[in-house]
């Protein structure tokens, strides 16, 4: 897989944003999270999509749950140790999603525990709709297989 593929999706995503949140510090993190998502194998224009719904790009994005990073990680579940320091929250959340993945087959039920936890609620299966219709406005003509 080409990184060019992840500088076309980030450049995409970006557009999604309002003019004032567009950001090299952004653009940067979008680019981080996908050439991330090729070197672990996971769903580059996936990742950016879970990243813009989740923190729209931005590497210091902290949610009252606790979750850190574009990915919006919980360092206690996914990082060594369970401790921020020393934990690279991008590579934290690819790998977290790689293991839901595996979990749970499909990513729309994957999804939904991701933003979740153990038990999918409306809001939350909404989420992961939201999460992969992103992702297909990202995909490129090329056979995709869809969400699966």
């Amino acid at each position: 897989m080409s990184y060019l593929y992840v500088y076309l999706a980030c450049a995409t995503a970006m557009g999604w944003l309002d003019a004032s949140s567009v950001t090299s510090e952004r653009l940067a993190t979008c680019v981080a999270v996908g050439a991330g998502a090729i070197d672990e194998g996971v769903d580059h224009r996936l990742a950016i999509a879970l990243s813009y719904t989740e923190s729209r790009f931005n590497p210091r994005a902290v949610s009252s749950a606790g979750a850190l990073g574009p990915l919006q990680v919980k360092p206690v579940f996914h990082c060594p140790g369970g401790r921020v320091r020393g934990c690279d929250l991008i590579t934290a959340g690819l790998r977290a999603m790689k293991k839901y993945r595996k979990k749970y087959k499909r990513w729309p039920e994957a999804l939904c525990h991701w933003n979740s936890g153990n038990e999918c609620y409306p809001r939350s299966r909404r989420f992961a709709r939201i999460v992969l219709k992103r992702r297909r406005a990202l995909t490129l003509s090329k056979g995709d297989k869809g969400d699966g």
